[in-house]
């Protein structure tokens, strides 16, 4: 398995450590609701290193990512971000990416672990013949994710200019403990939060000093169990479970990602036709109406007949009942809608919702 520039100090720190996509990540360090209450009460950090970190320079970069994303790039502003989809021509989701405009021929696209190399090798294959450049800094870079209330304090003891001065979707190019970096206000957590991308070789030094800086604030370190579950709460989606290559952004819920003003891109033909025929399925929120916990994987019914699967489901500590998200018929997919999830046999009612199913105040 592949391990991130972080992975002696999980081990140091006693993490529980598992394959994720083939690397070997800390899916917890303290429990996993633990460090979820951590995080929506205080700060957690998390190492996100696994991620892929591709850029994108050029005069035809803007010209590029208008093909091979669903989103404009175009007006996005020098120091913003931008979430969006990589589509294959059919409409079916290759990968769901953020992209931050650095400068305005230089971009940075952060893609999922899972697809970094196969989104690089499509990129390559479809870039023009003008001025673009592609690079995958995966290797030299290293993610990490401040997220929680507290966040904003801790980030100011280790890069005062990006806590000063970012707002949500914004990024900034800057210096990191003496690294040269960039600081994102994004995350995956619903929280208030950051995401320093630096050189792989000042990431321990980076982990070591937010800890430090956060001790007193009861920051505590994160697993990618927290991290799901975080995720799930204010409905934002995992690639591989609630969407893949057989799902397209308006079967997965995610049209706010897709620009069809914009002109001609990879997958649009195909999205113009289903959106003008509707898709005959859709991605929805559901809550148990009695105790259970609803799994990935596990059949959706109504009438007596399946009509769907759970994509992502578990107990939520802030409800205290089991969510999901589910994708089913389209005609059930209006909230309020009654259905039962198959739980180990056993058919439990729930209703669909419409997420996120937790907002911060």
């Amino acid at each position: 398995m592949k391990r991130t520039p972080l992975y002696q100090t999980h081990v140091s720190a006693h993490a529980k450590l598992v394959d994720f996509a083939g690397w070997e990540m800390p899916i917890q360090y303290s429990g996993v609701v633990d460090e979820y209450q951590t995080v929506r009460t205080a700060a957690g950090l998390f190492d996100v290193s696994h991620m892929g970190r591709l850029t994108v320079e050029g005069r035809d970069a803007v010209a590029f990512l208008q093909l091979v994303t669903t989103t404009n790039p175009d007006p996005l502003a020098v120091g913003s971000a931008q979430y969006s989809m990589v589509c294959n021509p059919a409409g079916g989701i290759k990968d769901d990416i953020f992209i931050y405009r650095l400068a305005v021929t230089r971009f940075l696209v952060c893609v999922n672990a899972s697809n970094r190399e196969k989104i690089f090798s499509w990129f390559c294959a479809k870039a023009p013949q003008g001025d673009v450049r592609l690079e995958d800094e995966s290797s030299y870079l290293a993610q990490i994710a401040l997220q929680g209330p507290r966040s904003p304090e801790i980030l100011k003891a280790v890069c005062p200019d990006a806590a000063g001065r970012l707002k949500p979707r914004q990024c900034l190019e800057t210096s990191i403990l003496g690294a040269q970096g960039v600081v994102s206000r994004t995350g995956y957590t619903g929280e208030i939060g950051y995401e320093l991308y630096l050189p792989a070789s000042s990431a321990a030094a980076a982990w070591e000093a937010l800890m430090k800086a956060g001790a007193a604030s009861g920051i505590k370190p994160c697993g990618l169990g927290a991290r799901d579950l975080l995720r799930l709460e204010v409905g934002y989606l995992l690639y591989g479970n609630d969407m893949d290559e057989q799902t397209t952004p308006l079967e997965a819920s995610a049209a706010f990602a897709v620009d069809f003003a914009k002109g001609d891109f990879i997958g649009r033909p195909a999205l113009v036709e289903q959106k003008e025929k509707g898709p005959a399925k859709r991605l929805v929120g559901f809550e148990l109406v009695e105790k259970g916990v609803p799994r990935h994987g596990m059949s959706v019914v109504a009438d007596g007949k399946d009509i769907g699967v759970v994509t992502s489901g578990n107990l939520s500590p802030r409800l205290q009942k089991g969510i999901g998200l589910a994708s089913v018929q389209s005609k059930f997919a209006e909230p309020g809608t009654r259905i039962q999830v198959d739980i180990r046999g056993r058919a439990q009612e729930a209703t669909v919702v419409k997420p996120p199913f937790y907002k911060r105040k």
